[in-house]
C-alpha cells in the first residue's frame, strides 16, 4: 500500500485522525520513523494557516504499533510564523512527540546558499540502475526505489561514515503527496551503517529537518540524500544530512542522534 493509498484511510477525530498501519510500513516491530513522522505532520497541517513547512523537531519516544492515533495543537501563532505540536501514539504508548514550525520566505538583504551536491552524484536517468536489498532488509524500504550515489557501503565495515543515495516513491501519486518529503526524509540507513560488519538492532533517538525552501521541488520524484556521521562512541552517533533536488539544489538540512547496539 502506497502512502497517498493509505491516507486515504485516515479517520478524522476532534483533534486529530487515527489510521491503521498495514505491516508493509513497519521497520522491526515499530511503524517506520518517516512515516511516523509524516503522520504528526498531517495533524499539524490544519493548524498551520496555509504557511509551508519550515522547520520540524522529531524525539521518537517509543515504538509504534496497530492503529495508531494523533493528536495535534497550535502552540503558538505571530504575524510571520505558527508552531504545532503533535504527538502519535497507539497500543503501545507514546511513540512520537514532534514540534513543527511553520514559515514563508520574506524579503531580505542576506544571502548565503547551502553546500551544492556532490559532483559525482548525476541525477538518475532512464539507464539508472535500481538497488535491490537483501532479504531481511526492513519492510518499508520496499516502498520505495533507491540508486547508490557514493560513501560507504552499510554493513560491510568499509570505515565511511557517510550513506548516499538517490530515493524516491516507487509509487507515481505518492511522490507528489504533501507528506512526500518528510516520509522520504528518514529513509537512508544510519551513516555509521558502514562501520558495522553485519546488521545490528539500531535506532533512531531523534531527528531535525530544516526546509530551505517553501516548497521544494524535483523531477520524477528522485531526492539525493546524504548521512554523514560526526561523532560514534558509547553506543551512540550523531549524524548530519542534507537533501538536494535533481537540479543540485540543497532543499533540507537536517540532525539525527542514533543509538546503536554494538
Amino acid at each position: 500500500m502506497s502512502l497517498a493509498e493509505m491516507m486515504t484511510g485516515a479517520r478524522p477525530t476532534e483533534t486529530g485522525f487515527t489510521l491503521d498501519v498495514p505491516e508493509s510500513w513497519k521497520q522491526g516491530r515499530t511503524v517506520y520513523g518517516g512515516l511516523s513522522a509524516a503522520l504528526c505532520l498531517h495533524g499539524a497541517l490544519p493548524h498551520a494557516g496555509g504557511r509551508p513547512l519550515r522547520s520540524a523537531q522529531i524525539s521518537f519516544v517509543g515504538p509504534s504499533e496497530g492503529e495508531v492515533e494523533v493528536t495535534a495543537e497550535k502552540l503558538r501563532e505571530g504575524r510571520t510564523a505558527c508552531s504545532v505540536r503533535s504527538r502519535l501514539t497507539s497500543q503501545a504508548g507514546i511513540g512520537l512527540e514532534t514540534v513543527f514550525t511553520f514559515c514563508g520566505e520574506r524579503e531580505s538583504a542576506l544571502s548565503l546558499d547551502p553546500a551544492p551536491m556532490p559532483e559525482r552524484a548525476t541525477a538518475p536517468s532512464a539507464e539508472s540502475e535500481l538497488l535491490t536489498f537483501p532479504d531481511g532488509a526492513p519492510g518499508f524500504t520496499r516502498n520505495f526505489d533507491f540508486i547508490w550515489a557514493g560513501g560507504g557501503i552499510p554493513f560491510l565495515n568499509s570505515g565511511k561514515a557517510v550513506v548516499r543515495m538517490w530515493a524516491r516513491h516507487k509509487d507515481s501519486a505518492s511522490r507528489d503527496h504533501p507528506l512526500s518529503l518528510m516520509c522520504l526524509g528518514d529513509v537512508l540507513p544510519p551513516a555509521l551503517t558502514p562501520m558495522l560488519s553485519k546488521p545490528t538492532p539500531l535506532s533512531s533517538m531523534t531527528w531535525m529537518m530544516d526546509l530551505l525552501t517553501d516548497a521544494p521541488e524535483t523531477r520524477d520524484g528522485w531526492w539525493l540524500l546524504e548521512c554523514r556521521a560526526d561523532h560514534v562512541r558509547g553506543g551512540l552517533s550523531t549524524q548530519d544530512m542534507t537533501i538536494w533536488n535533481t537540479d543540485g539544489a540543497c532543499v533540507a538540512k537536517g540532525r539525527q542522534m542514533v543509538t546503536v547496539f554494538a
